[in-house]
């Protein structure tokens, strides 16, 4: 007989798709159950909702299978409820890692969505096979399977009031049992020009971060997938991606490997032969520490791979609190100084409110990535994600977490089960206060986050810091002194501040249970949809400063700029004659960045050609043009193309926006300069450089 099994890791839908990258967790498991259970099982994976109300249209599914992630889990509950609703006998698992660490916090989790069957805890490609045998020798019947209070590695069950927990088997020795989704054509129905593909080279993480749901015993042992699969992989989606600009590789440690320089020797041998030139970018999360591996896959693969210096905090007690150690700041500054060099954009992440944070210690874990060059810093809410130790009641109560919960930004729509419309959302709990940290000086901290994206993240004024640089302004003093030039000046730019706070108030709730009842009266889901509620403010209110504010931001920022240089008696009236044309040319790059039709002439007195191609290094002194040069600023073809994917991938909305400033290299998507009269193209230094990687030519 065949089984009928479903398999979903389902993405929200109602502004952009959420999630918007393959399933993989999921279609591994799939693809160990066909490889394994051969025509005992007729299976279908799911991305999109839709595509999962049409396929239950049809005759229910013996077992129905969903990923447990932060940002899907309640929607893949209510479809779990209305399968159990029309169809008892289908049996509901869960598997992923939105799961609670202790049994009584899973107990609790279990009760309070009693649509999922029973859960599996960490690796489920044996299990689920462990598991379908044991329903095959009972017909599938998952009441006497429940009654009996049976056990298969790593499952999780309510059976009346008894909280059933079978003993957890060990990490998979040997992940090359699991055959690759791509490979064997499972995730060939996802290549649709919007997902990103998705690829995994190891399992597993040494370190033991609080925070993280990997920080856990179970994950310290790595294991490596066989480089071979590897090549395969990125081999079979480069024939299959499309459009799509990236890829995602969602290794814990890119780069800590030797196998890594592999990985992105190969990445680069299909580079130089992909039309696109894919992938564009390389979505992952470089190696905490072997630092000097990474810097050589930098050196190699340029701009494809912007590294993460996902430090959290600089504070060395704060670090010991969450049981972490960062490279020292030494090597995470020559890091992002390397990836600058080769016209990259070097990433750091931070997060407010850990353990023993402070307003002092976070302004200066924020002042250290910015003197250390990073041009780009993601500055996160601290989530509390079950199973990890930060969301324990031991840490709780240590640390004195004042919490409150919102819906997940783009988390939430109606959905579609056969003649039913139903809405959801998923909740999220963040802190927002803690016994180091009052909840005024956490207000303060993300009014600086909000400067930081908007003046200092994607470059967008690196023509400018690069110029304060031959004064010896460093980067921190000209982000602060344009913060406190808005909160103390007033204007548009500090209304939009005070709106940013003012929404990020509205959208928290005290608990679960107030924003759960919130989000289910009626219409108030299309108030989420319409933007009203539920935005990720931060990146909504940096897109309404680039694309609607950006005169005012180059006032700002200039203005804040010419402040600094008459402090340092740099202001000279050279000085002054260069920053209003500077201004003036970045205008011209930066206004409608997405308008791919506009082009401009003006005539400078300085070769900005000559200082884009340069990354600004050149003092402007050494290309002055007395007689004055026209130029023309507009995109390549190249650039429009690939504003072109975003586009498709994201839309203009307003959300739709912050998620291209949140994913794109906007450095990118600046337009570029020439000179008038046959000149040759004169593109960012990023460009240049992976032109020369690939041995190209740059043509318009």
């Amino acid at each position: 007989m065949t089984v009928r099994v479903s398999f979903a890791d389902l993405t929200h839908m109602g502004q952009v798709v959420a999630a918007n990258t393959f399933p993989l967790g999921i279609t591994m498991v799939a693809s160990y159950a066909q490889q394994e259970l051969g025509g005992g099982i007729e299976l279908e994976v799911f991305k999109y909702p839709d595509d999962l109300a049409n396929y239950l249209d049809g005759e229910m599914p013996k077992i129905a299978c969903f990923s447990s992630f932060a940002w899907n889990i309640r929607l893949a509950h209510e479809y779990a409820k209305r399968i159990k609703e029309i169809s008892p006998e289908t049996i509901t698992v869960f598997g992923g890692p939105h799961f609670p660490g202790s049994p009584e916090e899973q107990k609790k989790f279990l009760r309070g969505l009693p649509a999922i069957d029973c859960y599996f805890e960490f690796e489920g490609e044996i299990s689920f096979v462990t598991f379908f045998r044991a329903l095959q020798e009972i017909d599938f019947d998952w009441p006497k399977f429940r009654d009996e209070k049976r056990e298969i590695q790593n499952i999780r069950y309510m059976s009346g009031n008894t909280f059933v927990a079978a003993p957890l088997a060990e990490k998979i020795k040997d992940p090359n049992i699991i055959p690759s989704p791509h490979l064997n054509g499972v995730s060939d129905k996802f290549y649709d020009g919007i997902l990103i593909p998705m690829i995994q080279s190891t399992r597993g993480c040494p370190y033991q971060c609080a925070f993280c749901w990997e920080g856990g015993p179970y994950f310290r042992k790595i294991k490596r997938f066989d480089q071979d699969r590897v090549h395969k992989e990125l081999h079979y989606i480069g024939q299959r991606v499309g459009d799509v600009p990236d890829l995602c590789i969602v290794d814990a440690n890119l780069g800590m490997f030797p196998e890594d320089m592999e990985t992105a020797k190969e990445v680069l041998a299909i580079q130089k032969k992909h039309k696109n030139q894919w992938p564009r970018t390389i979505l992952a999360a470089t190696a905490k520490n072997h630092k000097e591996r990474t810097i050589e896959i930098i050196e190699l693969l340029g701009d494809t791979l912007p590294p993460t210096g996902a430090v959290q905090s600089t504070d060395p007690d704060v670090l010991a609190n969450i049981k972490r150690k960062n490279p020292s700041m030494e090597a995470l500054s020559k890091m992002a100084d390397i990836v600058e060099k080769h016209g990259g954009q070097s990433e750091a992440e931070l997060i407010l409110c850990i353990e023993g944070d402070t307003k002092e210690k976070h302004f200066q874990t924020v002042s250290d990535m910015l003197n250390a060059n990073y041009s780009f810093i993601r500055m996160y809410q601290f989530m509390m994600l079950p199973g990890t130790r930060s969301a324990s009641k031991e840490h709780r109560e240590k640390y004195g977490f004042q919490t409150k919960c919102r819906v997940l930004p783009r988390c939430f729509g109606t959905y579609r089960f056969r003649d039913e419309h139903f809405p959801s959302a998923e909740i999220e709990e963040i802190v927002i206060a803690t016994n180091t940290m009052p909840h005024a000086d956490y207000h303060d901290c993300r009014d600086l986050h909000m400067s930081v994206e908007i003046f200092n993240n994607d470059s967008i004024f690196f023509d400018l810091i690069q110029f304060l640089k031959f004064s010896g302004i460093p980067r921190i003093d000209f982000i602060t002194a344009t913060h406190r030039r808005i909160l103390d000046k007033g204007g548009p730019l500090a209304k939009l501040y005070a709106e940013f706070r003012a929404e990020e108030e509205k959208n928290l709730w005290r608990d679960v249970d107030e924003v759960e009842s919130f989000v289910k009266e009626d219409g108030v889901i299309d108030r989420y949809v319409d933007g009203e509620f539920g935005t990720n403010e931060l990146y909504k209110y940096r897109a309404l400063a680039v694309f609607e504010h950006i005169e005012a931001l180059h006032e700002m920022a200039f203005g804040a700029a010419r402040d600094l240089l008459t402090a340092q008696g740099a202001m000279t009236n050279e000085a002054g004659a260069y920053l209003d044309e500077l201004s003036e040319f970045s205008l011209l790059r930066k206004s409608a960045p997405l308008e791919t039709d506009r082009a401009e002439k003006r005539t400078f007195h300085f070769d900005f050609a000559r200082l884009l191609e340069d990354r600004f290094r050149t003092h402007p002194s050494e290309v002055e043009c007395p007689d004055g040069m026209e130029m023309e600023i507009f995109h390549t073809d190249r650039q429009k193309k690939l504003i072109d994917s975003y586009v498709n991938q994201y839309t203009t909305s307003l959300i739709g926006l912050g998620r291209i400033l949140l994913r794109a290299n906007m450095n990118r998507l600046y337009r570029t300069v020439r000179p008038t009269g046959g000149g040759a193209i004169r593109p960012p230094k990023e460009v240049l450089a992976k032109t020369d990687r690939l041995g190209g030519d740059q043509k318009a």
